[in-house]
């Protein structure tokens, strides 16, 4: 798909690329393949950014739970990114979508073709509320103006 993808942004334009994407399955590819890729490889053009989260509490997320809650699809489902790629804690794909198709370099140097592919701003309030809900445990509620702070990281570094 890496080498295709070039000529289906000249051939198609940007609409046509995210269509094509998004026929294919969200969490596997074709071949069975993951459409995640894992932090490591975000850190290769995104170091400080790697550095910041890495200091956050999303990055130590999945450490609270127990060995049966790791395996918990209702615990692991918000405190990794996706147990069955070994990717614990809430990585950059937690937050900005499965990375498999927009981490090309080519194709994050254009904002308006990446976000068509699928990368997600991540900071939107519906973002955190899909594993920060009313019902989450938790001594106080969720509050999204004040946990940001905590967890922002990067400044567009590439």
């Amino acid at each position: 798909m890496r080498r295709v993808l070039p000529w289906l942004g000249c051939a198609l334009g940007i609409a046509g690329v995210a269509a094509v994407v998004a026929l294919r399955p969200s969490s596997v590819g074709a071949a069975g393949r993951s459409e995640y890729i894992g932090a490591q490889r975000c850190k290769t053009c995104h170091a400080d950014a790697y550095a910041q989260w890495r200091q956050t509490p999303h990055a130590r997320a999945h450490e609270v739970l127990s060995p049966s809650e790791r395996r918990d699809p209702r615990c692991a489902g918000c405190h990794s990114t996706s147990v069955a790629d070994g990717l614990e804690g809430v990585q950059c794909e937690s937050c900005h979508g499965p990375g498999r198709h927009y981490w090309p370099e080519f194709i994050m140097r254009d904002v308006e073709l990446a976000r068509a592919i699928g990368l997600q701003r991540g900071g939107e309030p519906a973002t955190c509320a899909a594993c920060h809900t009313a019902d989450t445990p938790s001594v106080q509620p969720f509050d999204h103006a004040a946990a940001l702070p905590a967890v922002r990281h990067g400044s567009g570094d590439r």
